[in-house]
Order: structure tokens, then sequence, then C-alpha cells
């Protein structure tokens, strides 16, 4: 018997079906790639060999499955195609050459197409505009998965979207739905007019795919395959796509929509009804990526757009939001804790919105110069607690949403405490009913005089950016935006391309008091080097008192004042119509003896001791990166999306600055724009999922980068290019500190 008769009798016994016994979601299992299609991937071009060999699995709705299954739907990549089968069914083998016998082979198996939109487009309820505007008209029960950046204007009726109701007004509400989160869902409770607008700023967020890979494929892109054009099906001439199916998305991408459990719907209307009869304080709990954030959206979206019981008209209401988690902040940059005032229902990604709004108003921050409160817990505390005074004095006639750290162990759990005890929320909610219970219990006790109760976590999904990723991309959409009237404008081009603000370091036109280092100081001769092409926090300096300062300290500070007072008025007289300033201000006579100087003449405020700045006289205004250091003019370069008005908003309230470096993440994504910029968009076509547990960790290891395209030779400071299978020397990569040494557990007898 022949080689190729054996193994058609081996794959005909096979592939027996067994009938099949259910159609639930518990029949689906991930197939791992045959041994052809191993075979197979050996004869693409080694970049694309390397990725094609990975398994992936890729989430998909589950609406129409068991409930208690949701987020469990895998696909087993095979090929270019995406395929579910169920475990009753025989995955076909590569067919052999053609021949007579294999006219009875089985074909490819196609991808499982899940509903996504109820909505059926017709000439009575759809119609298209020139310039992009759709206007639709749906019934009762009918529901829309939108894909891109959109703007909703309902014309009759009301909607529903991420727990805001929207209702019939002149006003226009915009969203921003990318792939990498769940799609909100626009649910329609009665018949209702809706007027789907383009995105006017979408573009200009699109084009920061240019200068970083992070920002590519998150859209309603279709990439154009065999050289062919894009399908005009595809829309991609628009800023947005209505996802009727999953089928209608981009190619080997996971598709999810926004899923609110009934848990959740019930413990939200319940807050809802509270705090119609006064304000209501809700703190949210919860391990990582148990859903806090998406929580706390959905209640604080539900709570600006709900009617008062017994009226017909929308209550104007605002919503303050403590964000506290300084590792995945929802309305402030990485390393910061905010109070926010809202106005309006928040639509969209925190990398979409990196700047406040006249809907999203940030009140106070402080910053921890860290993304953890790891590094300093009294700080964090202190901090907490002054954005929580600042809420109680200036607005509490309004509700309260907390959201705290994924960090319930530990040294976590005491900061969760600590903040319940200080801040007496009415309702503590933990985001998972399956513990650890230490924590469950020690939460539940520390609420003595407040309600406690658990959420089931938000279903696991499948995304193609890590945490590591949305903060350097929330981080890089900070700095490359710009605040407009009515939308962020974009600015797509490197950095280097962005002139820096030259703030002199020298006496006598000194415009710092001078740079604070937390966690660690380096030493003096090395500090210009270490801070030089890192974010650093530019703080406001309310009081001496921010400094923490002896009383002998203080003594010499007030003097300091009282003779800079009397220097000015017995200026008055001066015929010079330059503005007299004294030679040091009365802030930096406040920390005179604790001034270092580097080298370079860089003045140092000495944070030996752990000393950091009181969070009751200080607040932070922004982040600046430091573009470079001219130690000859005495002048650091500094990058910032402030604007001249604001700087000098703070110093005409007589407020100073200090720079504070810390623990932020390193910019890579800011040393790697221009070789993308250069490259021409081309080099790494996404995010590998396998490839995101550290973000940047070789510069040239993202999956391939190509940055042959670059015709210019010149050297890029801190980035280290590597061709071909060029592999970085041992000890390259960045050190990791262990900080479980003094435990029990690793103690030595």
């Amino acid at each position: 018997m022949s080689a190729f008769a054996l193994r058609k009798r081996l794959l005909s016994q096979q592939a027996t079906p067994t009938p099949a016994t259910s159609e639930t979601a518990k029949d689906i299992e991930i197939v791992p790639p045959t041994a052809d299609f191993v075979e197979d991937i050996s004869s693409r071009s080694p970049k694309k060999a390397r990725k094609g060999s990975r398994p992936r699995s890729v989430l998909s709705r589950e609406n129409e499955l068991d409930v208690a299954l949701k987020g469990s739907l895998p696909e087993a990549p095979l090929g270019n195609d995406l395929v579910q089968v169920r475990s009753n069914e025989v995955l076909p083998r590569s067919s052999s050459p053609s021949g007579p016998e294999n006219e009875g082979a089985i074909g490819p198996v196609k991808p499982l197409s899940l509903q996504f939109s109820s909505f059926k487009p017709s000439r009575s309820n759809f119609q298209r505009s020139k310039d992009g505007r759709l206007v639709l008209r749906l019934t009762e029960g009918e529901r829309l998965v939108i894909l891109g950046s959109y703007g909703v204007h309902v014309t009759l009726g009301e909607v529903t979207i991420n727990g805001a109701t929207l209702r019939t007004s002149e006003k226009t509400h915009w969203v921003d739905a990318p792939h990498c989160h769940a799609l909100p869902v626009i649910r329609c409770s009665d018949d209702a007019t809706l007027e789907l607008l383009p995105h006017p700023s979408a573009t200009g967020l699109r084009s920061l795919a240019n200068i970083s890979p992070q920002f590519r494929r998150l859209w309603n892109e279709s990439a154009p395959s065999n050289g062919k054009a894009a399908s005009t099906k595809s829309l991609t001439n628009s800023t947005f796509q209505i996802l009727y199916t999953t089928a209608d998305g981009p190619k080997k991408t996971a598709l999810q929509d926004l899923i609110s459990p009934p848990e959740w719907n019930r413990e939200i209307a319940k807050l809802v009804k509270a705090s119609q009869s006064k304000p209501c304080s809700v703190m949210i709990t919860g391990p990582k990526s148990s859903g806090k954030s998406t929580f706390g959206k959905i209640l604080a979206n539900r709570l600006i757009t709900e009617r008062s019981s017994g009226s017909k008209r929308r209550v104007n209401r605002e919503v303050a939001v403590l964000d506290l988690d300084p590792g995945q902040p929802e309305y402030c940059v990485a390393g910061q804790i905010a109070l926010v005032r809202l106005t309006g229902p928040v639509l969209g990604p925190s990398f979409c919105r990196p700047l406040g709004n006249s809907e999203v108003q940030i009140v106070r921050s402080h910053a921890l110069a860290a993304i953890s409160p790891a590094s300093d817990p009294e700080l964090y505390l202190e901090a907490a607690m002054d954005l929580m005074t600042r809420y109680r004095n200036t607005l509490g006639s309004y509700p309260l949403v907390i959201n705290t750290p994924g960090w319930i162990q530990g040294t976590g759990l005491d900061l969760l405490t600590s903040l319940i005890g200080s801040s007496r929320p009415i309702e503590v909610v933990y985001m998972s009913e399956s513990g650890p219970a230490e924590a469950v219990e020690a939460l539940r006790e520390s609420c003595k005089s407040s309600g406690f109760s658990t959420l089931p976590s938000q279903a696991s999904q499948l995304t193609s950016r890590t945490a590591a990723h949305f903060r350097s991309m929330q981080t890089m959409a900070y700095f490359h935006g710009e605040t407009a009237e009515s939308f962020i404008r974009w600015n797509a081009n490197p950095l280097s391309t962005v002139p820096p603000w030259q703030v002199s370091y020298l006496e006598p036109n000194r415009g710092i008091i001078g740079v604070m280092c937390y966690d660690y100081q380096a030493p003096l001769e090395l500090l210009a080097d270490a801070i030089n092409g890192t974010i650093v926090a530019i703080v406001g300096i309310e009081s001496t008192k921010a400094f923490r300062f002896s009383e002998e300290d203080a003594k010499l500070a007030t003097e300091r004042n009282h003779d800079d007072a009397t220097d000015h008025m017995m200026d008055i007289d001066d015929s010079s119509t330059e503005p007299q300033r004294p030679s040091s201000s009365p802030f930096a006579a406040a920390v005179e003896r604790n001034i270092s100087t580097t080298p370079e003449g860089i003045p140092v405020i000495s944070t030996a001791d752990g000393t950091t700045l009181d969070p009751r006289y200080s607040h932070s205004i922004g982040l600046a990166l430091v573009r470079g250091i001219d130690t000859e003019n005495g002048v650091l370069q500094l990058l910032t999306p402030l604007s001249m008005e604001t700087i000098e908003a703070f110093q005409a309230a007589g407020e100073e600055i200090v720079l504070v470096s810390g623990k932020f993440d390193t910019p890579s994504w800011a040393y790697t724009e221009d070789l993308y910029y250069r490259a021409g968009g081309e080099g790494d076509e996404g995010v590998d999922v396998e490839d995101s547990a550290e973000i940047m960790d070789d510069i040239s290891g993202n999956g391939g980068d190509d940055f042959t395209g670059t015709t210019d030779a010149t050297p890029v400071p801190w980035i280290e290019v590597l061709h071909g299978n060029q592999k970085r020397g041992a000890g390259s990569k960045v050190w990791r500190v262990r900080r479980d040494l003094g435990r029990a557990a690793n103690a030595v007898d």
C-alpha cells in the first residue's frame, strides 16, 4: 500500500463525525494548528513566518450564547482565516495534489459570523448625505455597534450609550470607539431618530500612527490585500463604520461589545436612586482588570444624564470624580491623581481625551511621579485627603465617584482601609466575587458607616494592548494634543520638530525654584544626565509651607520676604521700564539651606531624607519632557502642551514652579518617533499580543520594526537600531528591583 493510500485511509477513519448534541457555547474549543499548517508557513518570508507561526485565540461576541460563558468564544487561526470549530468536528488537513481522488475533500471552514447590530437598514430608515452624515430611524429594542469616531445627535426620542441617556436636543455627543476596548452599544428603548456625524478630530488622532505603531490598526481601517485597494463597502472614507456582524470589522481583530451585567445595572439603579435625595459618594475597589474604570464611567454617565423622579425635564447635574489610580488614570496622565468635575457624559477611552475640556475639568491634581502608590504610601494618602478636602469645600453638592488602584493586598489593602476611614463614602463596591477572602473581610470591617457590596468582575477579554501600552499611548497623546475651542487639535509630527520652552535655571532670571527627585536622588554630578530625556512634573508652589521646612528656615524665609518687600518699596521711583525682580524668590529663600547645585548649575532641592512637597500647599500643573539641557546658556529645554496663558495665570497668582522627577515611565515612544516618521509609517503593522508583556523593553524588538526606509543616517539619542538577526548583549535589559527580600519566606535561618 502506498503512503498516499495509507494517509487517505487514516483520514477517512478520523473524519467519521459524531452527531452534535448541543449548540451551546460549551461545544466550542480552541483547535491548534495542524502539522500541515506549520509546514506551510515555512515558505513565507522570515518576518511573516515568525508572526504567523504563533497560534492566537480571538474573542468574539457572545450575547447569543450562554450568559455564563461570556468571553469564552476562542478562535483558532489557520493560515489567514479565523475559524471556530466545535469539539465534535474534525479539522480537515491540507489536501494532496489535485486529482480525481480529492473530489470529495472537505473545503475550508468559513469564519463564524456573529451578529452585533440588530438594526437593518432600508430606504425608509437609512439615509446618507454626501458629507458622510447618516440619518437612522430606530425602533424599539434595536441596537447599534459602531467602530470608529463619530458624533451622535438625537433628533427624536432617546437612546442610551455607555450608561448615558441621550435625549432630543441640539447638542452633539462625540464618541471614540477603537477596537482595543469593548465597543459601546447604542440601544433604543422606544422609537428614535438620530444622526451619526463624522468626527472632525479623527484624522489627526489616527495620524499618530505615522510616528508610533501603538496607534495603528485601532479603528475602521481596511488593510489592502494583494495590492488591491480597499473595498468601498468598508467605508474607509468615513471616520466610523456600523458593524452588523463580526465579519464587518477588520480582519484578525478581537471585537467585543460593551456588556453591563445585570448585577451592575441593579447596583447602579440603587445608587442613582439614592443620589436623588442627597449627593452620595461611591468608592470602587477591586483587583486589577476587574472593570473598576468601566463601572465608574457607566455610573458617572448615568448620574449626569438621569432625570429626577417625577420630573420630565433632565436635571443639569454634574458629577465629581476622584481618580486615585496613578497607574491607570481615567482623567489625567499616569503618575498623577486628580479631582475631576464632569459636566457631560464620557464616551471614549482616556488616550482620546488626554487634555481637559469643557465637559471634563481637572479641579486639582497632585503628582506622585510614580505609577504606583508603593513608591511613597504616605504621600499618596496625603494627596488623596487633600483632594477629598477640596471636594467637600467646593463640589460637595455633587455626587462623588472614587476610583482606586487594583492593589488589594499587603500595603495596598492598608491604603484602601485608610481611604475608606478618611473619606467615609456612602457605599463601597468591590468588583469581584472571587476574593481574595482576606481583602474582602478587611474592607467589609472598615465600612462601619458605609454600605458594602460585591459585584462580578468584567468578563475577561483579549486585547491587543496591555496596561503599559495604554499608559504609553495616553502620555504620547498628552504631549501631541493641543487644546482648541471645541476639539483637541492633534500634532502628528515628531516632538523633535516642536520648538521647546527655554527655561533658565540660573540667576537672576531663574524660571524655576529647583528640581526635586522623588524616591531616589542621583548624585549631583549625574543628575543632569538622569533627568535629560525624561518626564518631569510641573508643580505649582502656593506657599513656603509646601517645603516642610523647619522653624528656623521659616523664620529666615519671613525675614527674607520682608526685606524683598522693602526693596520693592524703595525702587518705586526707578525710571527703568523693565520690571524689577529680586535675585532670589521668597520661595527659594525658604529652602535656601537645602538647595544644592550640579556642576552645570542646576538647582536641586535635597530630598535625601525622603522629603516631598506638602499637597496642601502645592499642586500639579502638568507634565513636561526634558528635551535637552543647554549648559552654556543655563537653559532647560522643555516640551509641554501647556499654553503660555496657563503658566502666566499661575504666576499672576503668586505661585512658583518646581520640577519633580521620579519614576515616571521612560518615554521610549518619544525616542523612536523620528525613525517611524522617516520610515514613512513602514515597519510593524501593529503590536503583537504575545510581545506586549513589556512595552518598548527592547526598542527594536516590537515585532520586527524595520527602519530600512530611512534615508537619514543621523543617529537618534538613546536609540540603538539592530539589523537582521542582531541581538543586544547580556545585561542590556532594565534590572528589576526585588521588593520581597524582607519577607519571612525569604529569610535565612
